[in-house]
């Protein structure tokens, strides 16, 4: 009943929209041609710089109401007088003011304008001009990405947009072969269940040239491609796509190819990167060693334990003592030497341009073993005769990697008194073991790093992709635009992992499962159909009206099979022909499954003399992602605006306004990223419970059919400001209410699985982001600019009526971190005990209870939130500068008022175990811990190696200030390239992360370090 509302709904909109209402069309102008015309009609022609009508460009008389749009051909005619002036605007094109003629039709070239393409929001199915639209979105046009950086989209966004976020993984650093975790505006979804998903819940939706696309397809893809980016953050920007658009949109333009002679141009990168290690702080040989001594490592209650220990500290001391101090933190690093590389063929005529390309780009992280190589190829072409177009881009992209076999953890956990090579050069397996070849006695076992890593060991994987997207327009007549898209891709993904039967890690185990393989392999093939009808007219020279009605499919299918082995011969058999038997779990894994969904959708925009704005969106969604009963739902947003600086009482008395514009929306925007059928009961077969009627199955995961879908009511209020040309300010504050929270929560083992997906209650998230930009020096004349610009955001969020739902999670995280899941809680808050620090009496540790008394006994129902890892505030401050052809840009951030939990004062300065001081700890361990009666320390005695438990004394302030991105750019004078025959020339230079202050010192980069790098890029236009 619901479909057949929405389907008379959008028919009545068509059908008020109907273009039997009369329309003027406009244009731009700036010479004049021979037709004649009445001499109370003023009548021209626009083009483009390549001689093509421009459709939909904007004209009007300056001082009066009068507008026109040009139609389809790029014509226009306004009732006016000889010598009026005429502002003439367009998105992309430099806007222009010329003075009227009347009796012969006018002819206007505008000229290519790179900066307004950040005035027009695109969408992905439709475009609108920034100063009528409602919504809050942000654009960046190709050179405003490339100033910020040249490494991939996503470090630029990171850069520009205060509400886009890419959060820092403590644990894998700069690793090229890892996604980030990305959020605009927040979280909308349960914070930290991503694995119980299969995908990120929180991740926003990637559109590429108007089709959804993958995290790793926008972090592969060269920036020398990218025309724009749109960020689409509240419910009336990214409501056209539903219930898919909770957690922001971000749309990615690809440039299209010009028309004219042929055109070669290329575009080339290389970049130099190392590790950034400036916040370990491990102890030397010496200072090791006397730590273990202090610790009581080397004493024993018993005389023959206590005999091998004082040999074996003598054996250690004298390995010190004879200047024995490996630094085993550089031993898997290396300077990073990528480069990047795009060659474009490009040209044609005013009905058929084509373009072609090929992209390489190869990465080498900065531990060895570490690559990722990214090599394509494109073609784009675009036809147009009459009223009819089409565009069809197809790209091909494959992929190789490789990752490092042995973690930096294990380097940074190797005691330094331990020599890297034997004296002929050779390496050992164990750089301790309890009979050793010289005959030293020792009790312990202590692998060899650089030995597992000289090893025949792998970890490698490859993938290949092709995907179309095909886009067909007809325009029976000006106001209406028929559009029809069709998009398919195909991607093939597949990893290898060996482990060297001579690994340490084999040490104790049989002969028949020393070395494992694993293999998996995932194919997938989706494609995408959408069709639209686009309405827009300008009625009466006041109203502006623009319609979009559309529907769309999507179909993805998968396919994931695996397997692991193990048992392999010492030597170079590394495939798994060589394999002894499957792993000890069992089989060969397989697993297929289609998603499938299909959406109607609306949007509506008004303005009135451009003063008065109203947006209105609504969309019906199907899918099979949820339950049965409740495959459909319907999304809606709102939003108004108002245009202030067209306001007679301010424009007439003022003309520092280029824009002041407030507006607001309120809408309910869904998500979708939970798996394909986590809400479908699945079961797995069971060949050991055959019977006589077959195969026996067991449930492999509870569905719900009533399963509610997730939406957000998202309310947004914003300012938009601009004056003098100089000053910008653009400011948002928000509220967004998700309900009902989908999440997985336990069920009892007996049931035959342990969780299920659940509605479980609310999350509220509320905040404020904003630019400010003034231009401290700005000439246009003499093509000077410098702007200084101030971005900041500010974000949090609660759980509300989630009950004891997750409680399973609290009880599982008590032991592992401080995230908890209780109402009225933020997702991002630490709880903890709170701690009064160490009793200089006994170096123990006094807590506090949730009453305010002190005590020695630690207790779980005594925690409360201690912190929260979000900041108060966070952003970027930026300088850029233009001079001529000269560029230079500083971005530098700071975040302010967050906490985080010191993983290192934990794990490396205390909670030491007997086993743990085998491995290298921080200084800290050995200064900072109390060892007698009356010390002030902030930590236990030194002589404790039992189980710390985590308090709000490991929780810090995490303020820091960071030199983001630097870059200085220099295009070649054209006088100097038409000397060389070239048409343009462009030389960069960046520098990415290369300083960073910081309250906290924590470890950063366990598994694999953060880098810093260095680059330069030169662009040739042949």
């Amino acid at each position: 009943m619901k479909a057949k509302g929405l389907y008379l709904f959008l028919l009545l909109v068509l059908f008020l929209f109907s273009p039997s209402l009369r329309a003027y069309s406009q244009q731009s102008s700036g010479g004049t041609d021979d037709k004649a015309t009445p001499k109370s009609l003023i009548t021209g022609l626009i083009l483009d710089a390549e001689g093509e009508p421009l459709p939909g460009v904007t004209v009007r008389i300056v001082k009066t109401d009068k507008a026109a749009l040009t139609n389809v051909n790029g014509e226009f005619s306004i009732p006016g007088a000889a010598g009026q002036t005429l502002a003439i605007s367009y998105i992309g094109k430099k806007p222009m003011q010329v003075k009227a003629t009347v009796g012969k039709r006018m002819k206007i070239t505008m000229e290519d304008d790179a900066e307004s393409i950040s005035e027009v929001v695109v969408t992905g199915i439709y475009s609108r001009n920034k100063e009528s639209f409602t919504g809050a979105a942000s654009s960046f046009s190709a050179e405003e990405l490339k100033m910020a950086g040249n490494t991939n989209l996503i470090q630029s966004l990171k850069t520009l947009d205060p509400a886009f976020t890419v959060l820092e993984n403590n644990q894998f650093g700069s690793d090229p072969n890892r996604l980030p975790d990305l959020e605009i505006r927040g979280k909308s979804s349960v914070v930290g269940l991503k694995e119980q998903f299969g995908q990120d819940p929180n991740q926003p939706l990637f559109i590429l040239d108007g089709f959804e696309t993958t995290l790793q397809t926008i972090m592969d893809l060269s920036m020398d491609r990218i025309e724009s980016v749109n960020i689409l953050k509240d419910a009336a920007s990214t409501a056209i796509y539903g219930s898919k658009a909770a957690n922001g949109v971000i749309v990615v333009e690809t440039k299209a190819p010009e028309m004219g002679k042929l055109k070669l141009t290329y575009n080339g990168s290389f970049n130099f990167s190392w590790a950034d290690l400036t916040d370990y702080n491990l102890m030397n040989a010496a200072e090791k060693l006397e730590f273990e001594r202090l610790a009581g490592n080397f004493e024993s209650n018993l005389a023959d334990s206590q005999e091998l220990a004082q040999i074996r500290y003598n054996r250690l001391l004298g390995n010190v003592l004879r200047g024995v101090d490996t630094y085993w933190l550089s031993e898997p690093l290396q300077n990073g030497l990528n480069q990047r590389h795009n060659l474009y063929v490009q040209g044609g005529s005013s009905d058929l341009r084509f373009g072609i390309g090929v992209n390489y780009n190869r990465i080498d992280g900065i531990m060895k073993d570490s690559r990722r190589n990214v090599g394509g190829g494109y073609m784009d072409i675009i036809y147009r005769t009459g009223k009819l177009s089409f565009t069809n881009k197809i790209t091909v992209d494959y992929t190789d990697l490789t990752n490092p076999v042995v973690g930096f953890s294990d380097y940074a956990d190797a005691n330094p008194y331990y020599p890297k090579y034997n004296a002929d050069g050779s390496i050992d397996q164990w750089l301790e073991a309890p009979a050793d070849a010289s005959g030293s006695s020792s009790y312990i076992y202590v692998s060899n790093p650089l030995w597992n890593a000289a090893q025949n060991s792998y970890d490698k994987g490859n993938s290949w992709g092709v995907r179309n997207n095909f886009n067909l327009e007809y325009r029976p007549i000006d106001q209406i635009m028929v559009r029809g898209r069709f998009s398919v891709s195909k991607t093939t993904q597949e990893s290898e992992t060996f482990t060297s039967p001579s690994d340490t890690q084999f040490n104790e185990a049989e002969l028949l499962k020393k070395g494992t393989y694993s293999n998996n392999r995932s194919d997938s093939f989706s494609y995408d159909a959408d069709v639209s009808v686009t309405y827009g007219q300008l009625l009466a020279r006041k109203h502006q009206v623009n319609a979009v009605v559309g529907a769309s499919v999507r179909e993805n299918k998968s396919k994931d099979k695996g397997f692991d082995a193990q048992g392999f011969p010492e030597g170079d058999f590394t495939t798994p022909g060589f394999a002894n038997s499957y792993s000890d779990i069992g089989k060969p894994s397989y697993s297929d499954y289609t998603s499938r969904s299909a959406n109607f959708y609306f949007n509506g925009g008004y303005a009135f003399m451009n003063k008065y704005l109203l947006d209105a969106n609504i969309r019906m969604d199907g899918t099979s992602v949820f339950g049965s009963n409740k495959h459909f739902t319907t999304t809606w947003a709102f939003g108004v605006g108002w245009n202030l600086a067209y306001e007679d009482f301010i424009r007439n008395h003022t003309g520092i306004f280029n824009m002041l514009k407030i507006r607001g929306s309120i809408g309910n925007p869904g998500n979708q990223s939970f798996g394909a059928f986590n809400a479908i009961t699945t079961y797995k077969y069971n060949n050991w419970m055959l019977n006589n009627f077959g195969t026996g199955v067991l449930i492999n995961a509870f569905g719900d059919p009533n399963l509610e879908w997730q939406k957000t009511i998202d309310l947004n209020v914003g300012l938009d400001l601009s004056m003098w040309n100089r000053f910008h300010l653009n400011f948002d504050i928000y509220r967004k209410n998700t309900d009902p929270l989908l999440a997985s929560i336990g069920v009892p083992l007996s049931v035959g699985t342990t969780n299920r997906l659940a509605n479980i209650g609310q999350q509220v998230n509320k905040g404020y982001s904003g630019t400010v930009r003034y231009a401290i020096l700005y000439n246009p004349s003499n093509s000077l600019n410098w702007t200084m610009s101030v971005s900041f955001s500010h974000n949090s969020s609660e759980y509300r009526k989630i009950g004891d739902k997750l409680n399973q999670f609290n009880r599982e995280n008590l032991s592992k971190s401080l995230t908890r899941y209780y109402d009225g809680g933020s997702p991002t808050a630490l709880w903890a005990v709170r701690s009064a620090g160490i009793d200089p009496a006994t170096g123990q540790e006094i807590f506090i209870t949730k009453d305010g008394a002190y005590t020695f006994k630690h207790s779980y129902a005594d925690e409360v939130v201690v912190g929260d890892t979000r900041p108060d505030l966070e952003g970027v401050i930026g300088n850029t500068l233009y001079w001529k052809g000269f560029s230079a840009s500083v971005y530098c951030r700071y975040s302010l008022g967050g906490k985080a939990f010191n993983s290192t004062l934990y794990n490396k300065v205390e909670s030491i175990s007997r086993t743990d001081l085998s491995s290298n700890q921080d200084k800290r361990a050995l200064y900072d811990r109390w060892q007698k009666p009356g010390d002030i320390a902030q930590f236990k005695g030194i002589r404790e190696t039992s189980s710390t438990p985590m308090s709000s004394r490991f929780v810090q302030d995490n303020d820091y200030f960071t030199i983001e991105s630097v870059h200085v750019g220099w295009e070649l004078p054209t006088r100097w390239m038409e000397t060389i025959g070239f048409q343009g020339i462009s030389l960069s230079a960046y520098m990415n992360d290369i300083a960073r202050w910081s309250k906290i010192k924590d470890e950063r980069g366990t598994s694999y370090p953060f880098s810093r790098s260095v680059s330069f890029a030169v662009g040739i236009n042949f």
